[in-house]
């Protein structure tokens, strides 16, 4: 194999595929990029066995062939290369490259070929397209209620779900709740699958903010195909759970405030906690205002008022700072209606001037 290829194109190339390679391997093949070059296109396929990313580039191609080569060596030498395009030659009868830039010369040893898994096949039974920014907001607004813990695996993903209205997008985690829809989308072909939060949190790093993606979702797995890159990520088993039982339909007390003055009040409360912001903050709503206040033994004592439109019934009531920020941050509106349902009842958070979202938070028992 000898190819040439420009070089800040091949280390855009690299830092997507090596979003998905593994820390700690465990096949030795799995902490490469395998690199295939033909008909003057170069390839470039990463792997982790539940999660693989494909992309295609440019590339002069004198000798076709394929390789793999450690993701982290590879993309470094190329980040730090002077010249302005990369040659890299197959030697032959050892397992090796070189590697040329500019006046840099380099041998890299490659690993096993045949250890490389194959990438996912399967069964297209389902295929729509929707603009990348689109899904892009919907995947920033939902993600951060992704569970992170084992115990109910298929709270480790975001349901994603077609119907004959719109397309939406769904997390929970026990404790916070966050869904998005769009009527962009409106398909007789209803379907929906349970993504994985790793793939989630990967294409959020890797759509752009404009062209279209490409969903296949098959059986077991389901393909993402955006800007020349192909993600393909192995589907959640389990039954997600139907949200409607979890949102109540009227509120005791609801207020309007802005999202940063109240963003910013948490993160000064935050300052007292001992917990930082892992530990909680007090609301109290009376006479038009929001009462900030946090308090410990160690550090002191915060307290602030907020004017803010009230509606319903005064509310003493206590949240997690770091989820209510997840949950404001996630808004992206000036302004949020924030509906309570009572001291231990779930506040619902919409940002105003938007219909198609609102996220859910539990909150803390008051001691």
């Amino acid at each position: 194999m000898i190819i040439s290829v420009e070089r800040e194109l091949f280390l855009q190339m690299l830092q997507t595929v090596s979003q998905v390679v593994p820390l700690k391997p465990i096949i030795a093949s799995l902490a490469g990029v395998f690199l295939q070059a033909d008909n003057n296109q170069v390839r470039l396929t990463s792997n982790n066995l539940e999660l693989s990313i494909s992309i295609v580039g440019e590339a002069t191609v004198n000798e076709p062939g394929e390789v793999v080569i450690p993701a982290k060596i590879l993309t470094e030498a190329v980040r730090r290369s002077p010249g302005d395009t990369v040659l890299i030659k197959q030697l032959p009868g050892r397992s090796a490259i070189s590697f040329q830039s500019g006046s840099v010369q380099m041998e890299i040893l490659t690993l096993p070929l045949e250890e490389f898994p194959e990438l996912p096949q399967f069964a297209l039974q389902h295929s729509y397209t929707l603009p990348q920014p689109l899904f892009k907001d919907m995947l920033r607004q939902v993600s951060f209620a992704i569970s992170t813990e084992e115990l109910r695996p298929v709270l480790t993903g975001a349901l994603l779900a077609f119907t004959a209205d719109d397309v939406r997008l769904t997390a929970l985690d026990g404790f916070k709740l966050a869904c998005r829809w769009s009527s962009y989308l409106q398909s007789a072909e209803q379907t929906q699958a349970v993504v994985p939060g790793r793939a989630i949190r990967d294409l959020l790093k890797l759509l752009g903010d404009d062209d279209q993606l490409q969903i296949d979702i098959g059986e077991n797995y389901a393909a993402f195909e955006f800007s020349g890159a192909r993600l393909v990520t192995r589907l959640l088993e389990g039954k997600f759970p139907d949200i409607q039982q979890f949102v109540p339909e009227r509120y005791q007390t609801q207020i309007i405030v802005g999202t940063e003055e109240l963003w910013q009040a948490m993160e000064r409360a935050a300052l007292v906690c001992k917990n930082g912001v892992a530990g909680s903050v007090k609301f109290t709503i009376s006479e038009g205002k929001i009462a900030v206040s946090a308090q410990s033994i160690d550090l002191g004592r915060h307290y602030e008022a907020i004017p803010v439109q009230q509606a319903g019934d005064d509310l003493e009531i206590m949240y997690n700072i770091r989820s209510f920020i997840e949950v404001l941050r996630s808004a992206q509106a000036p302004e949020v209606a924030i509906d309570f349902h009572g001291t231990y009842g779930p506040c619902i958070c919409r940002p105003l001037g938007q219909e198609d979202y609102f996220s859910l938070l539990m909150p803390v028992r008051l001691t």
